[in-house]
């Protein structure tokens, strides 16, 4: 079995009109993306979508654009960005479905991670939206560690810092996160 491609070689092949090449970067990043929607629904135990539907719908969004990634990190970043729009825009809808308004998802095994009690998937897309403007950094290593599902050294190298840098967004987007999110919180 041969080597397959490196992802800026099928990217290029990609960008040249070579539809096999983007078959072969779909398939290189499928098993991420599966187990990406897999790790988030886990987490949203009240989402209405099956992991294959949510990684799908996700690479149906990402495929659907242009193609114009300049790596393999903006495409994660682009895939985490999806899955999260689709979770959002899921919760939106359930939300709307509801009367009272009441909780929407409880991030029980994230919470930790956030450190945000009783915090939604509208609330939490909301502060991280507010995070990138004040350290888009941050909010970059909080979504791929929370929407890509990657781990701190996944992340360091695929934004080439090293994986103190990564802990320390890590520790500010949390603490920022904590605090944006407990603001929300209902008087």
């Amino acid at each position: 079995m041969s080597h397959p491609q490196p992802f800026t070689e099928l990217l290029a092949a990609w960008r040249e009109g070579e539809l096999a090449a983007r078959d072969a970067m779909v398939n290189l990043v499928y098993h991420e993306v599966r187990g990406i929607a897999r790790k988030q629904l886990a987490a949203h135990r009240d989402a209405t979508l099956a992991p294959t539907e949510l990684a799908h719908e996700a690479l149906m969004r990402v495929l659907g654009q242009t193609g114009e990634w300049q790596s393999r990190r903006h495409l994660m970043n682009v895939i985490a960005l999806a899955t999260r729009q689709i979770l959002v825009d899921s919760a939106r809808r359930r939300h709307a479905q509801k009367r009272d308004g009441g909780p929407m998802t409880d991030l029980d095994s994230k919470s930790d991670w956030v450190a945000a009690p009783g915090g939604d998937t509208l609330q939490v897309d909301e502060a991280l939206h507010a995070l990138a403007a004040v350290d888009a950094r941050a909010a970059e290593v909080i979504s791929l560690t929370y929407f890509a599902g990657m781990e701190r050294e996944e992340i360091a190298t695929l934004m080439d810092v090293s994986a103190s840098t990564i802990d320390r967004a890590l520790r500010f987007g949390r603490a920022w996160l904590k605090d944006a999110l407990r603001e929300r919180e209902p008087g």
